[in-house]
């Protein structure tokens, strides 16, 4: 591609870098009149494009990043191709990559570090509460604008909570020195955590200029990660926080169970290591203060055993020993103040020093907490079955309610699963029951055809193919397997048996208070509820086919939302209940007089209304068919329906209130 060259309203001004995958330019997009702002334009290498494996890659990028929208998440524009060849726009950071950044300072004061590392926690605990892990966080991938905003990027290797990836079993894809020991493993399923692992790496590596790893090959790299203890950050950075160089050690832990709990845990983490470090700043003042004050009138400046006394607090140098003089820090007080301040920090790293230990007398409650406070699915998860381990045996509500949690989101998640396994070709059944796998994907047929009383029988066999869970074993993968689908298919049933009347409830309740109130809400045409609502004032209004088309937008819009799913079981069910016409054309007719002879009626009655007693609820009533013909038919094209729609507009303006 060359400069000047333009692609729909982007041209080119120059390119910004190239690699295997494609090359980045910077381009300007004409926003408007005069208007013009940078972007980015992304284009996959035209070798690659006869590799149906580059090809997905690429566009599985433009597909995650269509589901984030985060103020520290590179910003999707467009997507398109030029000339036949692939191309995403992006949002242009006028910055530069924290890898370059690294090459030119070797290394980052640890504060910068940990404001960068709280701006990438925001936006990988929203990439996660999506379902999507990152698998090559690195340097080269965060961008630092001019204005020190940090902007995640590159998520092409990236992937959902479904177990089907761009490898294959057993294979790894990533970056060797930034892969968790898991991912260099080849784990199928990776989760969060292995982005946290990653995390770690960037966080050692900006803070001592030094990966934890160094390998020559990638087998050796891989065996470091999976094996091998690093040298904590702290002995290459001396004047590192204690807490800064415990927190990346946590994150480097090999076993992902050992971790912190979520992104947002490490980003708050990352806040009270920065409190903690000015508190210890200002205690160390404060010290030099009081022994000034403490002195006698008139005596001298300060002397080397206060200097030294607020030096040691102010740096944190614990391994200084103290004067024996007697300073604010041998006061009862004040050595009670720093225990408790140790043991804070003990708590906020989640016990991963030693002295963790002392705080297991923690009530059930106090432990729950934390249930109830992670993220769902993975994290909440994982914070679950450490509970249930400790407090499973124990007869308390908090119990139960963790267990319904655990569940839920184990539900939850192998819902995700199946869903997605039904959408692909290869309806593998890999990690469930085969017989219940193929009992489920008959239900979902079901649901899609609007059969909804045939798919709740199917869930019911899905459900009865597994005795429920065994409260001992639940957390243990074998009894989660076994009966996962069956968590499915009760969620689906209660979905078949909730969802739908209150959808269907909500909609007419909707259409009573418009006739009654005479305002009509505007909805939105792009989502599914707004969608709906028209499709359901048309049933209300007689026209039949064209709901029809409505419900199948509807279902459309709902498709692969779970947050929609009561609108596309809803619409399933009314596309199933309608019949398309024969002959569209004829249709179109047959509704076009059906609409001018309901005006001519309505311009009849509004006449009669002086001989009517009581014309309040006739006068309603036409000025709602009125407000029906110029909304329902707003999209319809040609002179006649414009002339319908001006006449009942006069007439609804001409019968007063």
């Amino acid at each position: 591609m060359l400069v000047g060259e333009t692609i729909g309203p982007f041209t080119i001004e120059k390119e910004l870098g190239s690699g295997a995958m494609g090359t980045v330019y910077k381009a300007k997009y004409a926003k408007g009149e005069g208007v013009t702002v940078p972007v980015a334009i992304k284009m996959i290498s035209m070798g690659l494009l006869g590799n149906e494996g580059a090809v997905a890659r690429f566009d599985r990028e433009a597909a995650i990043l269509k589901q984030l929208r985060h103020p520290h998440i590179v910003r999707l524009l467009a997507v398109g191709k030029y000339r036949k060849t692939p191309f995403i726009a992006m949002e242009y950071v006028d910055g530069e990559s924290l890898d370059r950044v690294l090459t030119r300072r070797q290394s980052l004061a640890w504060e910068d570090v940990v404001t960068y590392g709280k701006q990438l926690c925001d936006a990988l605990q929203h990439a996660h509460d999506k379902g999507i892990v990152h698998r090559d966080l690195k340097p080269s991938n965060l961008m630092v604008s001019s204005q020190g905003v940090l902007k995640l990027t590159d998520f092409g290797i990236a992937k959902d909570t479904d177990v089907t990836a761009l490898t294959g079993a057993n294979s790894t894809i990533g970056t060797a020195a930034y892969m968790s020991p898991e991912q260099c493993r080849g784990d199928k399923t990776l989760g969060p955590k292995s982005d946290l692992y990653s995390l770690g790496v960037c966080l050692y590596e900006l803070l001592t200029g030094k990966k934890p790893f160094v390998g020559e090959s990638t087998i050796d790299m891989f065996m470091k990660h999976v094996g091998e203890t690093p040298v904590r950050p702290r002995k290459l950075v001396q004047d590192l926080p204690i807490w800064l160089d415990n927190l990346v050690m946590f994150l480097l832990e090999k076993d992902k169970a050992n971790r912190p709990l979520d992104a947002a845990t490490v980003g708050r983490m990352l806040a009270e290591i920065e409190e903690k470090v000015q508190a210890q700043q200002s205690v160390g003042a404060e010290v030099a203060n009081a022994r000034r004050a403490d002195r006698p009138v008139g005596e001298g400046p300060l002397n080397a055993a206060d200097k030294d006394a607020a030096k040691s607090l102010r740096s944190g140098d614990r391994k200084k020993k103290k004067k024996k003089a007697k300073p604010l820090t041998q006061r009862a007080g004040f050595r009670a103040a720093v225990v408790a301040s140790a043991l804070a920090v003990l708590v906020a790293v989640g016990g991963y020093l030693t002295l963790g230990n002392v705080f297991k007398s923690a009530s059930v409650e106090e432990a729950f907490a934390k249930v109830e406070s992670a993220s769902p699915g993975e994290p909440r998860i994982d914070a679950a079955k450490a509970f249930l381990a400790a407090h499973g045996a124990k007869p308390d509500p908090a119990v139960e309610k963790a267990r319904k949690l655990f569940i839920d989101d184990n539900g939850a998640l192998a819902e995700t699963v199946l869903l997605k396994r039904y959408g692909s070709k290869f309806k593998t059944k890999e990690g469930f029951d085969a017989e219940g796998f193929d009992l489920a994907v008959l239900a979902i047929d079901a649901e899609a055809a609007g059969d909804l009383k045939r798919a709740a029988g199917l869930w019911a066999g899905v459900k009865d193919k597994s005795p429920p869970a065994d409260p001992a074993k639940l957390t243990t993968d074998d009894e989660v397997n076994r009966c996962r689908l069956a968590w499915v298919a009760e969620k689906r049933l209660n979905d078949l048996k909730t969802l739908v009347p209150a959808a269907e409830k909500s909609l007419l309740k909707e259409i009573e208070d418009e006739r009654r109130s005479e305002v009509f809400r505007a909805p939105d045409a792009e989502k599914p509820e707004g969608l709906a609502l028209t499709a359901q004032r048309l049933e209300a209004f007689g026209d039949p086919t064209k709901a029809r088309a409505k419900w199948e937008a509807v279902a459309k819009a709902a498709a692969g939302n779970p947050d929609a799913r009561a609108w596309a079981l809803v619409a399933a069910q009314r596309v199933a209940k309608s019949s398309e016409p024969a002959d569209k054309a004829k249709d179109a007719e047959a509704r076009l007089k059906r609409i001018a002879d309901e005006v001519t009626v309505l311009e009849a009655r509004a006449k009669s209304l002086e001989a009517d007693p009581n014309p309040g609820p006739a006068k309603r009533e036409i000025r709602n068919a009125c407000q029906y013909v110029q909304v329902l038919y707003a999209d319809e094209s040609g002179e006649a329906h414009e002339s319908l729609r001006k006449r009942a507009k006069a007439l609804a303006e001409s019968i007063p209130k």
